[in-house]
């Protein structure tokens, strides 16, 4: 069985990469991410940009990445055989490990993960406070940054969300790459996508067209990925 996309999302597949690796490589311009690959802070207002760019381009590429796959078809699974050595014969010298780099390029999530239902908490442990606290002065104060407002400026951990802008990169750049692997997680008949739809497909700085082209990918993958005839 052959499957072909629907001519508009075609062309909204192709619009949609474009403007995506435009996006990702004026965020790693504005980052300063062109000589060191690696930024362990961030301040506030930029991480937030960066979290809701990437929350709402992976989920897109990556459907239409399975669009690509499926329009080539599934291909089998690789069986790992190991090679067979006759009894006696010298074992083969292993080859030399080549150095790690020191900054290795991260990779593109092709599958999603699979929905939790969601834990309940257990409520927080009760604190009773009958007077002043007794201070110690020859041990440190714990600071407590919950009562410090948040302010734009603040530097806060950034290093998984630039590695995953780093492999959202590299995903216009092997492209070809990234759909044959695809191609062998939907032989494997293993889960890829979610079934429903991604909250930040709903949600602004996406216009109404932008939410609705993603919607469209969504339902076309789905349809493909969650079709049991």
């Amino acid at each position: 069985m052959t499957y072909k996309s629907p001519d508009f999302l075609i062309h909204a597949g192709r619009f949609t990469v474009q403007w995506l690796d435009h996006a990702t490589a004026g965020f790693r311009r504005a980052l300063g991410l062109t000589l060191l690959p690696a930024l362990p802070f961030l301040p506030r207002w930029q991480l937030q940009q960066l979290t809701r760019f990437l929350s709402h381009a992976e989920p897109v590429m990556r459907r239409i990445l399975y669009l690509m796959a499926a329009e080539l078809g599934a291909l089998p699974v690789r069986e790992r055989t190991s090679p067979s050595v006759p009894t006696g014969a010298p074992s083969p010298a292993r080859p030399a490990k080549t150095p790690r780099p020191l900054f290795p390029q991260p990779r593109f999530r092709l599958t999603e993960p699979e929905d939790r239902p969601e834990a309940t908490r257990p409520p927080p442990p009760k604190r009773f406070r009958t007077g002043p606290r007794i201070r110690r002065f020859d041990v440190e104060t714990p600071v407590d940054l919950s009562e410090y407002p948040a302010q734009p400026d603040d530097l806060l951990p950034s290093a998984r969300q630039v590695r995953r802008l780093l492999a959202l990169e590299d995903v216009f750049e092997n492209m070809s790459r990234y759909v044959t692997a695809l191609r062998r997680l939907i032989g494997k008949a293993q889960p890829i996508l979610r079934r429903a739809l991604p909250p930040a497909f709903r949600r602004r700085p996406l216009t109404p067209q932008q939410q609705q082209t993603a919607c469209d990918f969504h339902a076309e993958a789905a349809r493909l990925a969650f079709n049991t005839s």
